[in-house]
Formats: structure tokens, sequence, C-alpha cells
């Protein structure tokens, strides 16, 4: 049985547009997500959606909205999809992070795994609270195509996990504003069919 998982990161922020640490800090998309997220729900014009699932945070409940506007189709708001939490470090640049929190930083970068940024998650627990997300929907709706609308970060973990990938090598993926990402599950079988795949402006 074929279920197809689609996962859409959010639309542009102001903060997205300034390279500052959002995190679980809601943001809210600006004029160019907006844009994005409309311009990307002409992919969803042929792709009969049956199920949808978002964030909770606004960039990526609206963009969701925009995608589906049209569609008879409810969202689920769901808090395991948020961002990883960056604790202090939300609403700062990374420049601004390494001057005032440099030793943490380093110990960040060295395993993230088990050392978050200062009030944040750790890796770890971020992946734990993504996997367990996406078991229980792959399994509850067997033989669908479920969009779930949500964080780079968050497709970047998971897809480290599917794909058996060192959980802290995340960043070598590269997830843009209103990307899309497919994954066709065949029983045991995992098959990454899109990445990155972009209909929007940059």
């Amino acid at each position: 049985m074929l279920t197809r998982l689609y996962l859409l990161r959010h639309g542009e922020t102001d903060w997205n547009q300034k390279s500052i640490f959002q995190g679980q800090t809601d943001v809210d998309l600006n004029k160019k997500g907006r844009d994005q997220a409309r311009k990307t729900a002409e992919l969803f014009q042929e792709i009969e959606i049956d199920q949808i699932y978002s964030s909770d945070l606004k960039r990526a409940k609206n963009t969701a909205r925009l995608i589906v506007h049209d569609k008879n189709l409810e969202i689920r708001e769901n808090k395991q999809l948020r961002e990883v939490s960056f604790g202090d470090w939300e609403g700062l640049s990374f420049a601004e992070i390494k001057k005032q929190y440099p030793d943490q930083v380093v110990s960040w970068q060295q395993d993230p795994i088990h050392n978050s940024p200062p009030a944040g998650e750790k890796l770890l627990n971020f992946k734990l609270r993504i996997e367990d997300f996406f078991k229980k929907i792959i399994s509850r709706h067997q033989g669908d195509k479920i969009l779930v609308v949500t964080h780079g970060g968050v497709i970047k973990v998971y897809l480290t996990a599917i794909l058996s990938i060192k959980p802290k090598n995340f960043w070598q993926f590269q997830i843009d504003n209103c990307s899309l990402t497919e994954l066709k599950f065949y029983d045991q079988e995992i098959i990454l069919s899109k990445l990155n795949f972009t209909n929007t402006i940059k």
C-alpha cells in the first residue's frame, strides 16, 4: 500500500529574511511569504490531498490556510510539529549569538544531540518528538496523501531519521521557504522522491 507524505516548509517571515533564529517564537509570514504560499497552492491543484496537518505556529498554519483555501479539508494543528526551541537564542542573529554565548555555541556545534542552547531543546529530544508524530500519522492514514506544513528543522531532522543519517548532520539538507519534500511509503520501504522542490519566488 502506497502512502504519500508531502512535507512543506512555511513561507518567508521577516526573521527568515534577516537570518534571525526563530525557533518557537510565533513570527507570522511577511508579504513575500504569503505570495510564496499562494504560488505553492498551484502545485496542489493537481495533487489531491486527503489529510493536512500543520504546526500551530502562525507562519506554518497561515501557509497551510493559503494553500488549501479552496479545498474542503480540516487543518489539524499540532504542537509536535513546532520548530526546535532555541531558547535564549531566539530573536538573535548567529553573529549576535556567537558574541553573547561563545562557549555555549561551541558546545552546541560539537554535540547538538546532548547540548542545547540556553533554555532550549536538545536535538535528541527534538528528533524523538518529530519521529513520534510521523509514526502516528503514517500508521493512522495508510494509503492516503498527507500534507504536513511545518518548519525547516523538522523536515531536516526527520529526513536524517528515515534515511539513517546522523542527526547532527541535519544541516546538510537545504530546505527553502515553501519548498516541497515528498516521501513514498511502501509498507517497510521509504523512497525520497522530491527534495526542496519549489514553485515560488526566491
